[in-house]
């Protein structure tokens, strides 16, 4: 099936309320792409759906794209489907034999500070990125740091403490920022249980959007990010969809009310509705989207064929202050 690319016009909406106005959302998408080794077509299939997801409140396009598992030129492939209006930020693979992180913003909203990027070790021969973005244009003011990482794989107690390392290397560069700084920590963490040390260490730092509830069993199904197969093929990993591996925590700052803050409700598993427990999210009807099996059923079917993970998406409701007859940037409280 032929996909044409949709090519998005953002409109710049912006309304009064007393003392602040709107001025944009931004959307923030992490996905692990096992290397692009699958269907490409259903892979640009999913990174078009990114923007135009309205299952948990409006469209918005997105403005961060976040990739795990991408190998040497990888990055490339992935830069054509998401568009030459995005800038991909520094690349680093050295060394890292389970994929390397890979991340693109729009670069009409942002900027990167490339002196600001590092690699952190996580174990395992895996690096962690973090990359700074600062706004531009319309979001002028907003100053972000954004870390992606692929910790460890399979349980046992080895990896756990392996994981727990990595969230340590992670949670201790986040320390050297400055206090109250926008942060998001995303990436596929292996976290098998809310009782994994690393995910604990995570929490203790950072917000998890979804809370710290138990993610198992099937009344949680719709936090579920790993496997959208039930048949292994070209090395991606089935089991259907049973587990939460892929996550994007936040700093507190990020939800205090003051200029830049997740939008509530947001945070979700793109395509999951569900109702997949345990198979494949092409198993019969989907209704991630309300009242539309067809278009349901169309990114389900991408989403089995892409790669063995599920995009995370997370949205962000950005505003400024007008401050007598200056307007404030959203992220000058930070300075």
């Amino acid at each position: 099936m032929k996909h044409m690319k949709t090519r998005l016009v953002v409109v710049a909406l912006v309304f009064l309320f007393v003392s602040s106005i709107a001025e944009g959302d931004i959307r923030v998408v992490s996905y692990n792409t096992h290397y692009c080794s699958a269907d490409m077509e259903a892979m640009n299939v999913v990174i078009d759906g990114a923007s135009l997801d309205d299952s948990h409140g409006e469209s918005i396009p997105v403005s961060i794209f976040m990739f795990q598992e991408v190998k040497s030129g990888a990055q490339k492939t992935l830069h054509g489907l998401v568009g030459e209006t995005y800038s991909m930020a520094t690349y680093t693979n050295a060394g890292e034999s389970g994929g390397a992180q890979a991340m693109f913003f729009e670069s009409t909203q942002f900027e990167e500070k490339e002196d600001d990027h590092e690699d952190i070790f996580t174990g395992a021969t895996r690096n962690a990125d973090r990359w700074h973005l600062v706004g531009i244009g319309k979001q002028e003011g907003i100053d972000l740091w954004v870390y992606s990482a692929h910790l460890k794989a399979s349980k046992g107690n080895e990896n756990k403490l392996q994981r727990e390392a990595g969230a340590k290397a992670i949670l201790e560069d986040i320390a050297t920022l400055k206090k109250d700084s926008h942060v998001i920590v995303a990436g596929d963490m292996n976290f098998y249980t809310i009782k994994e040390p690393a995910y604990i260490l995570f929490t203790a730092s950072l917000v998890d959007p979804l809370g710290t509830d138990e993610w198992a069993g099937t009344d949680d199904a719709s936090k579920h990010t790993q496997s959208p197969r039930k048949i292994r093929k070209g090395g991606l990993a089935s089991g259907g969809m049973d587990d939460r591996f892929d996550f994007q925590f936040i700093s507190s700052s990020l939800d205090d009310g003051k200029g830049l803050d997740i939008i509530e409700g947001s945070y979700h598993a793109m395509g999951n509705d569900g109702t997949h427990y345990d198979i494949a999210i092409n198993d019969g009807d989907n209704s991630c989207f309300d009242g539309d099996t067809d278009r349901s059923n169309l990114l389900a079917q991408a989403l089995h064929d892409a790669s063995d993970h599920i995009p995370v998406v997370v949205d962000f409701e950005v505003t400024v202050v007008d401050a007598g007859d200056k307007t404030v940037g959203a992220g000058v409280f930070n300075k």
